[in-house]
């Protein structure tokens, strides 16, 4: 089940020249419900957002985690800005773009933050997201546990057994999400 949402954000403050604001938490932006073990419904949110703004916009999901990065590059200081970061080219005020796809779950992440840098020699006095929120309902089917002993595939109700196998070996149509970070190691590859 699907339900669309649509939200308008104005940076509350105005961000001088060459300086860092943030972090700022949208209040108005949390995921109400999480999973309920009786029925077996998960709440998600999928959010994109557009920016307007010449600004690098650097989100961290849930509220201490970083969203991305590239290896062997720390995360965005004094010194190092252009990493880990959106800026509007990449999703516009009007047609946010799959680039800022977000997924939020309770009770993993129940509310973002974002922090906002100003690269220009002129003060930003507007700076706007603009989010598109998908509110789902999913019917969760099962978990995949790791231990010592190997994969355990664990269903939620029994009539889940086989399609949970069929969804691991990916016999059946799926689209897997992250709702965690993926976090890029910060070591080079070591060579054969």
């Amino acid at each position: 089940m699907r339900d669309f949402a649509h939200y308008e954000y104005d940076w509350p403050n105005t961000v001088d020249s060459l300086t860092e604001d943030g972090p700022e938490v949208p209040t108005d932006l949390e995921v109400t419900k999480g999973y309920n073990a009786g029925s077996g419904l998960n709440r998600l949110w999928q959010f994109i957002f557009g920016i307007r703004g010449q600004a690098l916009v650097y989100i961290q999901l849930p509220t201490d985690l970083k969203r991305h990065g590239v290896p062997k590059k720390a995360w965005p200081s004094s010194t190092l800005r252009r990493v880990c970061h959106f800026e509007d080219w990449m999703s516009p005020w009007r047609e946010p773009s799959f680039i800022t796809e977000h997924f939020m779950k309770r009770p993993e992440a129940a509310r973002l933050d974002f922090t906002i840098y100003n690269p220009n020699a002129i003060d930003l006095t507007e700076l706007k997201l603009n989010f598109f929120i998908n509110k789902m309902i999913t019917e969760r089917v099962g978990t995949e546990n790791y231990s010592a002993s190997g994969l355990q595939l664990t269903p939620t109700r029994a009539r889940f057994s086989e399609l949970l196998k069929k969804l691991y070996q990916r016999t059946v149509p799926c689209r897997p999400i992250t709702i965690q970070p993926v976090r890029a190691p910060a070591e080079a590859p070591r060579g054969e």
